[in-house]
């Protein structure tokens, strides 16, 4: 359990872009045996979503945010060999951005968290051009495919990539994640089938539950 004294620490350690402070509280609680969920949902994304918040309201830098980014993308190397340790359970998932689209953080988490429970998961990153996703379907055959997509003025080349994938692949289950779906803009997705919006790791963590 993660408690709100540690969390804060983390979070003030997070924004003055003290990594060797992060570094020691992720490892801590590793060596703790915490679960590396808790660490993913109570630390990595609460942190993450505070500080986006704090940008959006001009009380923080886009320079802060970014160092924060990258100290959280270099922890989250400290976490997987535990997730490495998590049975296999046969399932397979792609996860990618769309084109245009750089803002790999939050998908590469989704990724991870797949992999904590035990799908294998191709994680492809940011700006991964349409037919890149469309061959690497039709080459690993997953069971689900993730996208992400953060800023609303993508919404139409997601929408197009949806139509796309669901031609060539209709029974492919999709997952959308991302801030240009929120507030509503995710009624969208209405007009296909098997396409679900995810908002936070705790609505993903039931989606994958209901999988097993």
């Amino acid at each position: 359990m993660i408690s709100d004294a540690v969390y804060y620490h983390y979070l003030s350690a997070l924004l003055d872009g003290n990594k060797s402070e992060c570094v020691r509280i992720v490892t801590d609680l590793l060596d703790g045996d915490e679960n590396p969920k808790e660490i993913y949902i109570k630390l990595f994304q609460r942190s993450m979503y505070r500080i986006g918040d704090l940008w959006e309201k001009s009380r923080t830098s886009v320079a802060r945010e970014h160092i924060a980014s990258q100290i959280t993308e270099d922890l989250l190397q400290l976490v997987y060999p535990k997730i490495l340790e998590k049975e296999k359970i046969g399932k397979k998932v792609i996860i990618s951005c769309i084109d245009k689209e750089f803002h790999e953080l939050g998908p590469k988490i989704v990724s991870d968290f797949f992999e904590l429970k035990g799908w294998d998961s191709i994680f492809l990153g940011s700006n991964t051009p349409q037919e890149e996703i469309i061959n690497l379907i039709k080459e690993v055959k997953p069971d689900l495919l993730g996208i992400s997509n953060n800023f609303y003025i993508h919404i139409v080349r997601l929408l197009k990539l949806i139509e796309q994938i669901k031609k060539e692949f209709p029974g492919l289950e999709i997952i959308i994640g991302g801030q240009a779906l929120s507030n509503g803009h995710g009624i969208s997705l209405k007009q296909f089938d098997n396409v679900k919006y995810i908002s936070s790791l705790n609505e993903l963590k039931s989606f994958i539950e209901k999988k097993i």
